[in-house]
């Protein structure tokens, strides 16, 4: 064999560290063509400004390369002799495809093989590790723990924001109540009591196996029987969440919270402490690679990054934007075009031309479109579907339940996305902080980042297009709301403004006889079609775009919240204390914000402050009424309706509002909450919204102080009506069953006990069935609302709505609210004699 090299000048074969350079050295296949624009600038910035940072972050639009960036950064560190060099993706799925781009342009890499040994070549810096986030962010982790890890030179996290969550997962014990019973039976046990003084209805649904019911167990509970709990997982070795979480959780169990539903027991840190992971959080270099729709402000707590590499990342600033996406809000072209009939036409398509796929946020959802034809992916089938998708084998609609993240659909694949409802919050600890946070600028910041990642789906090129039908209230009310908008990127911002332009054309220009879906649809032919006048006008809008620098302080909030978790953790417990009271003078100025946070304030002051930690409990329970109830001082407060005017209370309700459009969209998402399948919670709120819009005094008792029903409506001459809901019932459920009739018992017990037997009251017990199980009986009188009579409450409610249209809602007369409230039926005698029914009594 012929040494070419002998010939060759020593320093002309020296390696290529500058990463242009690099590339053109590379044996690239033949379809690997030259760098773009904006992958020469990054990598040249890199090389020349941030090759030895600790920190970066590097942001570029859909499609443009972030993986041969990274890649050839690593390249150029090893060629340097700064390895080793490790390349995580969220999953396996996006490890193979790395791995296929580094085959493509010829860069060398090794990965893990079913042996589970980490690669020598890695080890001495002479190939990139390929690797997905569960290998290196585990209790096992084979990269080591602790200060027992593998050292890195540098190492890429990409879709860093999906990495996130694998980190929180890693940490996670999920005890399944159908897998582990035993275990399961054990925690339950341990803090029953806690539990029933929390809500001992929630507590009785939960021993009844409700799915959608979860309890947080309270933290002077978790404090006190720390060691008992301790004891119940060593036992549980057998459990596979409990092998891998364990090394990390057994000496820092005070750090962690639990919570515990029908189905399964979530126990979580507090703050995921990405510390523990050595090979990530002291490598030399920790590159981040991150959407330029992505908010990265969660870096600095989820991966302990530095707030100056969150606010100033390695951006391509002469690209303002990529990719084309129609934004089409259908109920805002045609109030009759709602959710229903989009999923309903959609569902039903056969398309062999391009793929349409759904985004949807949990099961019910899905459901919807199974039972019409369409394609649903599971777990087990998601990436064979997506194949699928890409092969161009296409047919009916494809629905995805609750995945924003980690699925390319780039051309043909998609050209129709439908984004359906708000997302879905997975975890029980993320579902209690929403739920306890709902004004909340960083809850609402993860929800827009989990829209964008999802409205990315179909768009992953300069090139590429697709139609987004927004549908769901609650979605359009997020992405339209002056209060929430604003937390998408710029260029997402653009784009809806683009939706609500192009949805007033299309409703100005609709014929009154025409079906409600027709302009839709030409919506999406016009796209299809590459309308010139479209393309056009989208170019011209999105380049107008201007990118504004971010003065939030969300990033120093982050930052500090991290740091004073941190502080309970090393048990400087009057240092956290005294640190989250300025926290809260400092950043607490909404009252259900100050609640959650006088929260933690008394879970740090209870190890050493008992009393102290209860009064501070007290208040914020009194602050916000989903926190955990302490356990004395809650009494509850009577409502009554003396000196009360019912027409003032409905225009104190309308007064919320500046104009009658808000006041509409308020209502919208309130009335499509206030439907079967909902989640509990929605569904009650809007049912004490429902009641306060029609001029009563309305209560959540069973909320408020964790006793009574779920609805409590006072009105004139203290006429009481309560409501026992079960939005979250499977609507083909039979009968009314013997724990639900007692529960129905226990609340008329309450009322009472409160108010006495002498006043006029109505009890409503909302549920898809009117029988009632031959086991069961009440002890009262009580009523049915079924999906038909809730329909047409909602619809009475609807035309009282449009009524008001041409009135000032502030100025508006008692004589027409008393008149239109008359005419549409929506009096409390109104709601027994037209919405509601009569029980039957099953006989055996």
């Amino acid at each position: 064999m012929v040494d070419f090299k002998k010939k060759l000048n020593s320093a002309k074969i020296a390696r290529k560290t500058e990463p242009c350079e690099l590339y053109s050295t590379l044996d690239r296949k033949s379809v690997a063509g030259p760098l773009r624009p904006a992958q020469e600038y990054i990598l040249k910035e890199w090389y020349e400004r941030h090759h030895d940072d600790k920190d970066l972050i590097i942001k570029l639009h859909t499609g443009e390369g972030k993986t041969l960036i990274g890649l050839l950064l690593l390249q150029s560190m090893i060629n340097s002799k700064n390895g080793p060099c490790l390349y995580i993706c969220p999953n396996l799925y996006l490890t193979t495809q790395v791995c296929s781009e580094a085959e493509k342009f010829g860069i060398p890499y090794c990965v893990i093989e079913s042996d589970n040994q980490i690669p020598d070549e890695f080890v001495c810096g002479e190939k990139i590790l390929i690797t997905h986030a569960h290998k290196v962010f585990n209790g096992k982790s084979i990269f080591g723990i602790d200060n027992n890890h593998i050292n890195v030179g540098t190492v890429i996290l990409d879709d860093s924001h999906a990495c996130i969550d694998v980190i929180k997962e890693a940490q996670t014990i999920t005890i399944k109540r159908s897998e582990n019973e035993d275990v399961y039976s054990k925690i339950v046990s341990l803090f029953s009591d806690e539990l029933i003084g929390q809500g001992e209805g929630s507590f009785l649904d939960i021993n009844n196996g409700d799915f959608d019911t979860f309890m947080p167990v309270p933290y002077w509970s978790w404090y006190d029987k720390k060691t008992e709990m301790l004891k119940i997982l060593a036992d549980a070795g057998g459990v596979t969440s409990v092998q891998f979480v364990w090394p990390l959780m057994r000496d820092r169990i005070k750090d962690y919270s639990c919570y515990i539903s029908g189905s399964e027991i979530e126990i979580v840190p507090y703050n995921a402490n990405v510390d523990v992971f050595g090979s990530f959080s002291k490598a030399k270099h920790r590159i981040l690679m991150s959407a330029t729709t992505q908010d990265d402000a969660f870096f600095v707590k989820g991966l302990s990054f530095s707030t100056n590499a969150v606010k100033n990342p390695l951006v391509f600033k002469e690209q303002k934007w990529s990719g084309e996406k129609m934004v089409i809000i259908p109920s805002l072209i045609n109030e009759s075009c709602d959710r229903d009939l989009v999923v309903t036409e959609f569902s039903k398509m056969t398309n062999k031309k391009f793929g349409m796929v759904a985004l949807v946020p949990n099961t019910r959802r899905a459901n919807h479109y199974s039972n019409l034809g369409a394609i649903c992916a599971d777990r087990g089938n998601i990436f064979n579907v997506i194949e699928l998708l890409k092969k161009k084998e296409f047919e009916k609609i494809v629905v995805i339940n609750n995945r924003y993240d980690g699925i390319d659909l780039p051309d043909e694949s998609c050209r129709i996305l439908i984004m359906d409802s708000m997302p879905f919050f997975n975890s029980l600890s993320d579902k209690y902080e929403k739920k306890c946070r709902p004004n909340s600028e960083i809850i609402n910041k993860k929800i827009a980042q989990k829209i964008e990642q999802g409205l990315g789906r179909g768009v992953r090129g300069e090139k590429d297009y697709c139609a987004i039908l927004i549908i769901g209230s609650d979605l359009v009310k997020f992405m339209r709301s002056v209060t929430t908008k604003k937390h998408f990127s710029v260029q997402t911002q653009k784009q809806i403004d683009i939706g609500l332009e192009i949805a007033e054309m299309a409703s100005e220009e609709q014929n009154q006889d025409e079906r409600a879906i027709k302009p839709v649809i030409s919506l999406i032919k016009q796209m299809l079609t590459r309308d010139d006048g479209w393309k056009e006008y989208y170019n011209s809008e999105m380049e107008l775009i201007e990118q504004i620098e971010n003065e939030s302080s969300i990033y120093d909030q982050l930052l500090e919240e991290s740091e004073i978790e941190k502080l309970y953790t090393l048990e400087e417990y009057e240092k956290a204390a005294t640190a989250m009271q300025k926290f809260i003078d400092k950043y607490a100025k909404d009252i259900l914000e100050k609640g959650w946070y006088l929260q933690q304030l008394a879970r740090y002051y209870y190890p050493i402050r008992k009393e102290e930690a209860v009064k501070l409990q007290k208040v914020a329970f009194k602050s916000n009424s989903q926190l955990m109830k302490p356990k004395v001082g809650i009494e509850y407060t009577k409502v009554s309706f003396i000196h009360e005017n019912r027409m003032n209370k409905i225009r104190e309700y309308l007064n919320r509002y500046s104009n009658y459009n808000e006041f509409l969209l308020a209502v919208d998402e309130i009335l499509d909450n206030l439907s079967f399948g909902s989640e509990a919670d929605k569904f009650e709120a809007a049912f004490k919204e429902i009641g306060e819009l029609l001029g009563f005094m309305s209560q959540r008792p069973d909320t408020e102080i964790r006793k009574g029903p779920d609805n409590l409506w006072c009105g004139t001459n203290n006429e009481y009506t309560f409501f026992e809901c079960k939005s979250e019932v499977d609507e083909s459920r039979q009968e009314i069953s013997k724990h639900e009739a007692g529960q129905m018992n226990s609340h008329c017990a309450w009322f009472e006990s409160e108010y006495g037997k002498n006043v006029t009251v109505n009890r409503y017990l909302v549920i898809p069935t009117k029988e009632l199980s031959f086991y069961g009986d009440f002890t009262h009188e009580v009523r049915i609302i079924r999906k038909g009579k809730l329909r047409k409450f909602k619809e009475s409610i609807k035309r009282f709505i449009k009524e008001l249209k041409p009135y000032d809602l502030q100025d508006i007369s008692d004589e027409t609210l008393q008149r239109l409230i008359n005419s549409y039926n929506l009096n409390m005698s109104d709601i027994r004699e037209k919405y509601s029914e009569e029980y039957y009594h099953r006989t055996k």
